[in-house]
């Protein structure tokens, strides 16, 4: 025990992944064990969503993951909608396909930044910023707000889609697919990015979903689980797409996989636009009181897999309401296991997290 020493890394620090820490204990360079120091930012959204009327509790169901909002915001109405007993019309459902797939190329185009910068390159960390960009401006035009975007709510989703919605979502789907598939080349074939992250954090598909990870993390290590197939809402079970996996479960397999998805998700979302309709039906509206009943839904967003478990024993309120996250298990069981199996330095750790991809605000729920 001589020989170790501890290192208090995060939140304060560039190579953190946000609002967390990590109380590290080290034997030279080398990562013995690796201590979650969570609450920098706990906001108690389960109690806020518990103290709110039906009708204005889903506005805060967006903001647990400020990268990738729209997938809890999704699954929230959807719980609602089973206690409520509604079934939403057929063109809200294909627009939250769009909306949960531009989500997930907007948050893995972020991620692009965090772990491009986590080895230094800097170039494509800017041009997937710029290719973000690109959907955060069809956000602001379809719902009026760049980040949080408050479209889908129980019932189907909250306004008409704008005149030309078809067209110009199409047109952006070639645009962000050629922006991205500069960003890919750019990182993947540096052969700085190639090095620091081949062979850096290892874990096999099946050990991370029995560790509790969903999503491209255990994608990446050859497990082809996604919650889209596996149990599929909305009208995924309409569409066709494929499921990205990777081969060795390494930092560099799940950057792979990431920038598959995305391709995927352009597939998936010009199926649905051209299945809605300026005119049609859209949303259903829900009553001012609830039955009792239970609402659980499970989505898959960039990270993995969300859920939202509401309990309603009548009235104007839900009675409970818990959020599962994915991010939790990423920096617990899956960073345990990737320190005790393999020789992870101090200069290795920041590119692991990245890899890893945590949302450590939806911890802190």
């Amino acid at each position: 025990m001589a020989d170790r020493y501890t290192l208090y890394f995060g939140p304060q620090h560039p190579g953190a992944p946000g609002n967390i820490g990590f109380r590290l204990v080290l034997e030279g360079e080398r990562i013995v064990s690796a201590e979650v120091i969570p609450g920098f930012l706990h906001r108690g959204f389960e109690k806020m969503l518990e103290n709110r009327k039906w009708e204005n509790s889903f506005v805060l169901s967006y903001r647990f993951c400020v990268e990738d909002p729209d997938p809890f915001e999704i699954a929230y109405a959807e719980a609602l909608e089973k206690i409520f007993r509604i079934e939403p019309p057929e063109k809200a459902k294909y627009f939250r396909m769009v909306q949960g797939e531009f989500s997930r190329i907007a948050s893995h185009m972020f991620w692009v930044h965090f772990m491009a910068g986590s080895v230094g390159l800097r170039t494509p960390a800017y041009w997937a910023l710029a290719a973000r960009e690109e959907i955060l401006k069809w956000f602001a035009w379809v719902s009026g707000h760049r980040v949080y975007h408050n479209i889908s709510v129980p019932g189907g989703i909250r306004s008409d889609v704008p005149e030309g919605v078809r067209e110009t979502t199409i047109n952006l789907t070639y645009r962000v697919e050629d922006l991205v598939r500069d960003v890919e080349k750019a990182l993947l074939n540096n052969r700085v990015f190639r090095a620091r992250t081949r062979g850096i954090g290892v874990i096999n598909g099946l050990k991370a979903l029995e560790l509790g990870a969903t999503g491209p993390v255990v994608r990446a290590g050859g497990v082809r689980y996604d919650t889209r197939k596996a149990a599929p809402y909305a009208n995924y079970s309409k569409v066709e797409f494929e499921i990205p996996v990777g081969e060795y479960g390494d930092a560099y397999d799940r950057a792979v996989v990431r920038f598959r998805e995305v391709y995927e998700s352009l597939k998936i979302i010009r199926q649905a636009i051209g299945e809605v309709r300026r005119g049609d039906a859209f949303r259903v509206k829900i009553p001012l009181t609830a039955p009792p009943g239970r609402g659980y839904a499970r989505v898959e967003a960039a990270r993995g897999e969300y859920t939202v478990h509401v309990i309603s024993t009548g009235g104007r309120s839900p009675y409970r309401v818990r959020l599962k996250s994915p991010s939790m298990p990423l920096l617990t069981t899956v960073l345990d296991y990737i320190i005790k199996n393999e020789e992870v330095t101090i200069a290795d750790f920041p590119v692991i997290l990245a890899s890893l991809d945590p949302c450590p605000p939806d911890i802190d729920r």
